[in-house]
């Protein structure tokens, strides 16, 4: 197909929603393990904040490493005609096991074998998640094309479908699992099957996007032809500058994410004493975000996918430091300010995994190698970064700052931790709008150029090798 008519011709809806509502079924299955995972194991498994904290952290760095490869492993795979669909529908199923492992009810079981099922399940969900997530952002390029106008569809479609996911995990999640399940089966076995109902929608997300990916993969030229060599993947990485400070901006922003993910159930519990508050935060928060994703693309198509993060970064850093001064006390100031923050993200969170890709086409145009599926897998670091950081530092900050399971409230532990709730995540996302204003270089105009010359030069060298074997 060529390069006109790829740019004209229009994605089929049926594929656009198929890949929205893998976006949208993986955020309502990644609320599960990010939100109530910790909680679980100290409240209802008796599990310390220390060692829990330990055990994550240590499955979190085997995490990080995992990503690091999983992008040099498809690509190796994919020059031997394993599709990127294969690995979509492959790992799912050891996702869909390591979530039902991660919340099953352990508590009559010694503290060991409790840490060695934490352990074994964290490593089934997120190593297999960087071949699936790595997958995906090599799926969006392939049905983009060479067009940043698809490819911006796919990504703005696949963020309106997380609002929806957002929205529908925020009120129904806590509600579901302490009013409805809680009293029909205990708050151990609520989980698991809330667990399991999350997971299962996923599984179907893997299999529609997987269904529309193969037909653009057959055809698809993209880490297909002369092998490259693992030693050249890994220069790649070093070499490609862009990759590397897009890495740094995203672990930052990461970090303050799953900072505020990973506590914002003891904020409900411990600091206001109601974590049925946290219903409502999260449903108008969603509200407000669902809007963010319809309106956020349209100020980040003006502003430019750089700017766009820069303003976005220091918007959500504002809330932080006055969710930090403002929201002791009223879940009505925590309700604005998050939802600041949530509108601030979608500026530049609706372009997805295109930052991703548009540091690809720049080091293929810079060198000449074509390592693009490296560079997508190299994204799935700044998850697990985000993870280890935003994760784990807060659960062993709050053991040093006096939290006990079920405590009282103290003036003391909320002053610490509202400092830990606020501060720590904006001065990530200050560094985050630093390191993007000053360091990355590549504008919409330059990602269109790249995409364009890269096209136009694989189509000159594929006729020149016909030329040659013609002749």
């Amino acid at each position: 197909m060529s390069s006109a008519v790829e740019n004209t011709s229009k994605l089929p809806r049926s594929d656009v929603f198929n890949y929205a509502f893998y976006m949208t079924s993986e955020m309502l299955f990644l609320m599960m393990p990010v939100n109530f995972m910790n909680i679980f194991l100290t409240d209802n498994l008796l599990i310390s904040l220390t060692l829990a904290g330990s055990v994550l952290a240590i499955a979190r760095i085997l995490d990080a490493i995992a990503g690091l490869v999983s992008g040099m492993i498809i690509q190796k795979t994919r020059e031997k005609g394993i599709y990127y669909s294969k690995w979509i529908t492959a790992t799912r199923w050891v996702i869909g096991c390591g979530v039902i492992l991660m919340f099953s009810n352990t508590s009559a079981m010694p503290l060991s074998v409790k840490l060695v099922i934490v352990f074994i399940a964290y490593c089934m969900i997120n190593l297999s998640m960087n071949f699936i997530q790595t997958s995906q952002f090599n799926v969006l390029a392939i049905m983009g094309g060479t067009s940043l106008e698809k490819r911006n569809l796919l990504a703005f479609r696949g963020t309106q479908g997380v609002t929806i996911a957002t929205f529908i995990g925020s009120i129904s999640l806590v509600p579901i699992i302490n009013k409805v399940l809680t009293p029909l089966i205990g708050s151990n076995y609520a989980y698991f099957v809330m667990g399991i109902v999350c997971v299962i929608p996923y599984m179907f997300g893997c299999h529609f996007l997987a269904k529309s990916a193969r037909k653009y993969e057959e055809t698809s030229p993209l880490s297909v032809g002369r092998g490259v060599r693992v030693i050249d993947m890994i220069k790649s990485v070093f070499t490609n500058d862009q990759l590397l400070i897009l890495i740094l901006v995203m672990s930052a922003s990461y970090i303050a994410q799953y900072t505020v993910m990973t506590v914002a159930v003891h904020y409900f519990t411990y600091v206001l004493g109601n974590v049925m508050l946290m219903t409502y935060s999260m449903t108008i928060g969603t509200i407000v975000s669902v809007a963010g994703a319809f309106i956020g693309p349209k100020i980040g198509v003006m502003l430019g996918k750089k700017r766009a993060m820069v303003v976005g970064l220091l918007g959500q850093c504002l809330a932080l430091v006055l969710v930090c001064f403002l929201a002791r006390t009223s879940v009505i100031a925590y309700i604005i300010l998050y939802s600041l923050f949530s509108l601030a993200m979608y500026t530049y969170f609706s372009f997805n995994a295109n930052y991703t890709i548009d540091t690809g086409e720049y080091h293929l145009h810079k060198t000449g190698r074509d390592n693009r599926s490296v560079a997508n897998g190299m994204m799935n670091l700044p998850f697990k970064i985000g993870l280890l950081i935003g994760g784990s530092v807060p659960m062993l900050v709050l053991s040093k700052i006096g939290y006990q399971p079920n405590m009282e409230q103290t003036p003391e532990f909320i002053n610490k931790f509202m400092m830990m709730f606020g501060l720590f995540p904006a001065a990530f996302c200050l560094l985050a709008a630093i390191l993007m204003q000053f360091f990355y270089k590549i504008t919409d105009k330059d990602a269109a150029r790249y995409a364009k010359e890269n096209q136009e030069r694989a189509a000159a060298a594929m006729a020149a090798s016909g030329k040659a074997t013609s002749s």
